[in-house]
């Protein structure tokens, strides 16, 4: 690509060949005249065409200097020695929310906050009296009606230094994000610190039961047995064994929750029955309390579509709450009634109360007013978190009140009925089965042992083997009725164990039941699939043993 010539360069070569020409000898006066005139005129059109491209260059970089400035993402602008605005840029009138034609010679203090007026006013002096740009100040603008925070320096200009330029960026999301960032950091603390809570809480909890079984077992060791310290040994025994399973089970059902694993197993249910039972099951815990209950249960049937494990889990948690927190002489209402086309449960007792700053948080997991050192109340808080799950399972509400510290607090749930009357709501009751040939496989041999020696002391001839396959090896030699199969044994698990059983000849008819600490739903589901009839989760009672039992004399009938 040729390059083009200047009009400067095109000049100089065409008067070059003139001003170098000499003059003829007789004619050198005239022509030294037009020689010298030529020269001026060609050295003045030199110097306008300089001027002319030096005029371009300069309006050239105003123009670059305006539209940096006009279109700058921070924004500019120039005030005089008396404050007033001279100009400013795009992005300074977008953020002090006026039209430019109109700002020109408005006092620029007119848009600093009240609260920045001090720092403005520093930035100003600081810039006019040492001719250099200070160092940034965040302040505040009013811009349109509301605050605008900003990052703002100041300069005076060379040229005009009673004239000073302002740069201002507005720091509204960087604000933003620092507030969230702190937010986000204080919630991670607040986990955290709940966390250790939880924990220290959690060992106290789990102690605290784990003590009197201790105890007991020392007292069962000293005395003999069907004494009277036996028997009471053996009675805090039970309600401390009790007490473990409950926290273990909350445990379990906040797991499942957080994972959305929590599935309902509907049919009509009659709430209150439900309501009744659970009273039932409380009142003597509540008349050793001291506490008056005062029930208000309607007479009529009130039917529910729901899973009637965990409505009565909804109910004794709500009641057991009451009671935990009612003081010695304290009332509890329990009303239960049919209105507006829904069951409405109202638990309301006399007791602490709950202090404002909690209310808001009781449904939250781990949630806990203080109790003191020695947390005479106990409990792992989770089992309003619980019972608001579930019942919003059941498609209904659940809300909480108090007037404060001492006030007492009233819980309220409301399900929706259904038509059911043809159902009937009954409890299972206790199963006794004849002797039965059983085999226990499960490698935690004080387990193991201590179930064999209850199911023996009714009855059954109970065998034990410690791993899958001597397991399998006693099958085969025993041909036991039922077999109570851990899940977790080395080397050869429960589901290989049961696998292995259902197709071995001559044992395909055993009833197979998995006794395991395993109890999600994918590991029941999983259990099925290997070919378990029932699935038991730790510790079960022998009852839960009896009842499985049972269940294989149905299955007997029904080959039958």
């Amino acid at each position: 690509m040729t390059k083009r010539k200047s009009p400067t360069t095109t000049l100089r070569r065409k008067a070059l060949p003139r001003i170098a020409r000499p003059p003829a000898p007789k004619q050198i006066g005239k022509q030294q005249l037009e020689h010298e005139l030529e020269l001026r005129r060609v050295a003045l059109e030199l110097q306008n065409e300089e001027l002319r491209g030096a005029r371009a260059e300069a309006e050239s970089a105003l123009a670059r200097y305006t539209e940096v400035f006009d279109f700058a993402p921070i924004g500019y602008a120039t005030i005089e020695h008396d404050g007033t605005i001279r100009e400013v840029n795009h992005a300074a009138s977008r953020l002090l929310g006026c039209e430019r034609s109109r700002l020109a010679g408005v006092p620029f203090v007119r848009f600093v906050a009240h609260g920045s007026l001090a720092q403005f006013d520093r930035l100003v002096l600081q810039a006019v009296a040492h001719h250099t740009s200070t160092e940034a100040e965040e302040l505040e603008l009013v811009g349109a009606g509301s605050l605008v925070p900003v990052r703002m320096t100041a300069g005076s200009l060379e040229r005009s230094p009673h004239v000073v330029m302002l740069a201002f960026e507005d720091i509204s999301d960087r604000r933003r994000k620092e507030r969230a960032l702190a937010e986000t950091r204080q919630a991670l603390q607040d986990a955290n610190r709940r966390k250790d809570e939880f924990l220290a809480m959690l060992s106290h909890e789990l102690r605290n039961p784990l003590s009197p079984i201790r105890a007991g077992v020392g007292v069962l060791q000293l005395c003999p047995p069907g004494s009277e310290p036996s028997l009471e040994a053996i009675d805090v025994i039970d309600r401390s064994t009790a007490h473990l399973v409950r926290l273990v089970d909350d445990l379990l059902d906040v797991s499942r929750i957080t994972r959305g694993k929590i599935e309902l197993e509907r049919e009509p249910v009659d709430f209150t029955t439900v309501v009744r039972e659970v009273i039932g099951d409380h009142r003597h815990a509540l008349e050793e309390r001291g506490l008056v209950v005062e029930p208000q249960i309607a007479d009529a049937q009130i039917w529910v579509s729901g899973d009637r494990a965990r409505l009565i889990q909804i109910c004794s948690n709500v009641i057991g709450n009451a009671e935990k927190f009612t003081p010695r002489g304290g009332r509890i209402e329990i009303a239960l009634r049919l209105a507006g086309g829904a069951a409405q449960l109202r638990v309301r007792d006399t007791g602490i109360g709950i202090h404002e700053d909690l209310i808001g948080q009781v449904f939250e997991p781990f949630t806990q007013a203080y109790q003191g050192l020695d947390r005479g109340r106990g409990g792992l808080g989770l089992g309003l978190a619980v019972v608001k799950t579930l019942v919003e399972l059941h498609a209904g509400t659940v809300s909480i009140a108090s007037p404060g510290l001492g006030g007492g607090t009233t819980v309220d749930i409301t399900l929706p009925i259904t038509v059911g009357s043809e159902h009937r709501a009954t409890r299972p009751e206790a199963v006794r089965v004849g002797p039965r040939r059983v085999l226990i496989i499960g490698d935690q041999r004080d387990t193991a042992n201590a179930l064999r020696a209850a199911l023996s002391l009714r009855g059954h001839d109970v065998h034990v083997a410690y791993d899958g396959p001597s397991g399998i090896d006693a099958a085969r030699e025993l041909r036991p009725e039922v077999v109570f199969c851990d899940i977790g044994l080395p080397g050869m698990d429960g589901y290989a164990v049961a696998r292995t059983l259902r197709d071995a000849e001559g044992l395909r008819d055993l009833f197979l039941v998995a006794l395991t600490g395993y109890a999600q739903p994918d590991d029941i589901e999983r259990a099925r699939q290997a070919g378990f009839e029932l699935h038991l989760a730790k510790p079960a009672t022998i009852e839960d043993l009896e009842g499985a039992m049972a269940s294989a004399r149905c299955a007997d009938s029904a080959a039958l």
